[in-house]
């Protein structure tokens, strides 16, 4: 016979959310991470349990709900920053992401955490979503007519989204998963806007083509284009300044921990050529990025 929940702790609802993640039964989790929660608020780990449910359930503002929580519970839950940039990244809120992608790294990299490259992985696409976002930005400005079209999708978009929020609130069928639909509702435009600039960019590539920098110029570290870079004995790549910088701190290479010095280092200098040559044929604006 199952136990009574007025007699299991906060942390047997823990371990009957942690099985019923692990048999892929999200609303089961849930619901056992929230009778934990209602038990024991303080603990942070049970918030931060909760959002990686409610991220595979698509509830991103759910998820940033319990992040936040988790953060302010505990400051330095690495997790819980790592999840709302997370979240943030499918909201289309890229600049918010980013910080919160930062501060993860930071602590992946002070906690020795083995998900430090997962966490490089978000900031890196936090970044490139708040810079695709200022490419849309600048190309909108230049022609009127895309601006036009894409305000059409984003209007429809919404009125759609309105629509099932008045019908949410109506509605008694509490197994229809609102939150999904709108997730849907959002991503169709997102897809709809990426048709229709490329639409734009084949029409006119000089000037509406998006400009973008290939991740392999990218340091892993400040997230930066490279200008002198050093390759590891692993085959790792880091612009030599910020790499020494770190070393300096600590002796260990920052995505997988294993020992690393300053004499293990070697000039990468074929990739130099590469972000040197990039460099200046962008020089407008690559420096920004």
């Amino acid at each position: 016979m199952p136990p009574n929940i007025l007699e299991m702790s906060a942390e047997d609802l823990k371990q009957a959310g942690n099985k019923c993640f692990q048999n892929g039964d999200w609303l089961g989790a849930d619901k056992k991470y929230s009778q934990a929660i209602a038990i024991d608020p303080t603990n942070f780990a049970l918030f931060t349990n909760r959002a990686l449910v409610r991220m595979k359930l698509l509830r991103y503002e759910d998820v940033i709900n319990d992040c936040m929580s988790a953060i302010n519970i505990n400051r330095d839950a690495m997790k819980g920053h790592y999840m709302a940039a997370q979240a943030l990244i499918q909201l289309s809120r890229p600049s918010e992401a980013l910080g919160f992608a930062m501060t993860a790294y930071q602590l992946a990299i002070a906690q020795h955490s083995k998900s430090a490259t997962d966490v490089a992985n978000v900031v890196l696409e936090a970044k490139k979503q708040r810079w695709k976002k200022l490419e849309r930005n600048r190309i909108d400005k230049d022609n009127s007519t895309l601006k036009q079209m894409k305000e059409l999708i984003k209007t429809e978009s919404e009125r759609k989204i309105v629509e099932l929020r008045e019908l949410q609130w109506d509605s008694s069928d509490k197994e229809r998963d609102f939150e999904s639909e709108i997730d849907v509702i959002r991503e169709d435009a997102r897809v709809q806007m990426d048709e229709l600039e490329n639409v734009f960019a084949r029409a006119d590539p000089q000037r509406y083509k998006p400009r973008e920098v290939p991740d392999y110029l990218i340091d892993s570290i400040s997230f930066s284009i490279m200008t002198d870079p050093v390759v590891t004995k692993n085959g790792h790549s880091y612009d030599r300044s910020v790499i020494m910088d770190h070393l300096r701190r600590s002796n260990t290479d920052p995505l997988t921990r294993e020992p690393l010095r300053q004499e293990d280092l070697r000039p990468n200098l074929a990739l130099k050529q590469v972000c040197t040559e990039f460099l200046e044929e962008n020089a407008g604006w690559a420096v920004d990025y």
